[in-house]
């Protein structure tokens, strides 16, 4: 196989999203509502990178489950992502599927959107999920994805550090650093019209058309 082909096919299948439940009967029924107060309660906050860059907004999307627990899903959004590292396979990986080609967008639509999803309880943090970067090495072309759950027990905000150039995280921490200040971006409401215009869910996936990480609760929404 051509050393292009094998780079497209890793760059594809390391670039898929991984927090998306599939299947709707495993999960309890949801309601969901709008709360911009509790919401930015528990936002995570993340550090700035001047390696990786910054996101601009943060949305929310959150439902209660049967149990009355609270499920919020916050989506850190960045202008773009692209890895700056010298030599060939990130050169490869700028000119096919983040620049170029653009194979990103055509995939998953435009920007980069990365999620936290937290479940509450009591007023209280009781599950964390997120993505981290697998043995990550930013001389590879992909970035291989991996879905971290937590159960935490907290009161307030977690601290997120970007750990590779597509915006992946470390584990997060309770505290803030005291040599680091985080930022703290408003947690907004993800409309249906920012969720259609980021092709959050594509109505067929492809493998060229691929419904970008989210909860399968976020898919409804209030006005």
């Amino acid at each position: 196989m051509k050393p292009f082909f094998i780079i497209l096919f890793l760059i594809l299948f390391c670039s898929s999203p991984q927090i998306i439940d599939k299947n709707l009967d495993t999960v309890p029924k949801f309601t969901p509502f709008k709360d911009d107060v509790l919401a930015n309660k528990f936002a995570p906050y993340i550090y700035p990178s001047k390696e990786f860059g910054n996101p601009t907004a943060l949305l929310y999307r959150a439902s209660r489950d049967e149990e009355n627990q609270i499920h919020i899903t916050y989506h850190f959004v960045w202008e773009k992502e692209e890895n700056l590292t010298s030599g060939f396979s990130p050169f490869m990986s700028r000119n096919i599927y983040t620049g170029g080609l653009s194979l990103q967008k055509t995939m998953f639509g435009k920007k980069d959107i990365e999620l936290v999803s937290l479940i509450i309880q009591n007023q209280k943090v009781i599950q964390v999920e997120y993505e981290t970067a697998e043995n990550y090495d930013p001389k590879k072309f992909g970035v291989k994805h991996k879905h971290i759950t937590l159960k935490k027990d907290l009161t307030n905000h977690l601290y997120f550090k970007v750990l590779s150039w597509n915006h992946l995280f470390f584990e997060p921490t309770e505290t803030e650093s005291e040599s680091e200040k985080s930022l703290m971006l408003e947690a907004k409401y993800f409309t249906q019209m920012l969720w259609e215009e980021y092709t959050m869910v594509k109505e067929k996936e492809s493998f060229f058309k691929r419904s970008r990480a989210h909860k399968n609760y976020e898919k409804e929404f209030v006005e």
